[in-house]
């Protein structure tokens, strides 16, 4: 009886950990390519921006085989459609869903000062619609608690830069990460815990948009950044010439002398064994020669 609660339960146990893989698998697909949907970057839902110049990020992700994006349209409070057909195009194979993403990057200028909506259309090839809204304010006067250090809005020579920012007001936080997140280049990272490092940056310009979510509200700040290509190093000088080291001699290691010692009495001890069991055979045989061939002198007469 015991044996078979163990078994089920082991199987139970079995069966709850593929449903837990398959879920994160799930999950997992998702995150790294959402199918089907039409993205804005930027601006950001709820953040207040302290200029009037913004910058205007979307994003259509198609799954294979949708039709190609052809047109992106946005709209700001209702006013005139602008229609953008010079699209991006990058292609996506994560292993998961093929597809591609169709994106623009423009610039907002002379927004006026108060509450904006923007809203997006996607237009494909099969005359099939993605739309997507947002609602952010433009606020010149207002001083926002956030603060990026690095990186500044100038050129570095280096792939790896660090991202160190800091927040006069309390961040909101979660389980194990804050509620923080940063957009490069229009793609979010996701909920991160603090400050680390941008790795891996391709050379040219770069967008990074940093968002923290407080108690007073949700606050963003945006960076331009170059990296260039890494110099070459300048060579120095040839250091003096310095003398080759001279060749170690390491003697030959001396045998082992216990070990020696050892071989030697044991081919002693199997010497004198030998020697000893032939001397025992050779007087059995004289003793069995001489009960069967005993001398003439000694027979009766």
């Amino acid at each position: 009886m015991k044996c078979g609660t163990r078994a089920i339960f082991l199987v139970a146990v079995f069966c709850a950990s593929l449903m837990v893989g398959a879920s994160n698998v799930l999950v997992a697909y998702a995150n790294f390519f959402p199918g089907d949907a039409l993205i804005i970057y930027s601006p950001l839902s709820s953040v207040v921006y302290t200029n009037t110049s913004i910058p205007l990020s979307i994003v259509a992700n198609v799954a294979d085989p949708t039709p190609k994006v052809v047109s992106i349209t946005y709209s700001i409070d209702e006013n005139s459609n602008v229609t953008l057909t010079d699209l991006n195009e990058t292609l996506k194979n994560p292993g998961h869903i093929d597809g591609s993403q169709f994106y623009v990057e423009v610039t907002l200028e002379g927004l006026s000062e108060g509450n904006h909506t923007l809203r997006a259309y996607s237009l494909d090839a099969a005359d099939r619609k993605m739309s997507a809204t947002v609602e952010f304010v433009i606020d010149t006067s207002f001083r926002s608690p956030l603060s990026v250090l690095s990186p500044k809005n100038i050129t570095y020579t280096m792939t790896d830069v660090p991202l160190i920012f800091i927040c006069t007001e309390e961040i909101l936080r979660g389980e194990d990460f804050m509620m923080a997140d940063y957009v490069l280049d229009g793609i979010g990272a996701g909920p991160i815990s603090g400050n680390l490092t941008l790795t891996d940056l391709s050379t040219g310009k770069h967008e990074l948009t940093v968002i923290v979510w407080t108690v007073k509200g949700v606050f963003s700040e945006t960076i331009h950044f170059t990296i260039s290509q890494t110099p070459e190093p300048t060579p120095s000088q040839s250091p003096l010439p310095t003398a080759s080291p001279s060749p170690t001699y390491e003697p030959t290691p001396e045998p082992d002398t216990i070990s020696t010692a050892l071989t030697i009495a044991v081919v002693v001890l199997v010497a004198l064994g030998t020697i000893a069991l032939v001397a025992v055979i050779g007087a059995g045989l004289l003793v069995y020669f001489k009960k069967c061939h005993p001398k003439t002198g000694d027979k009766s007469s």
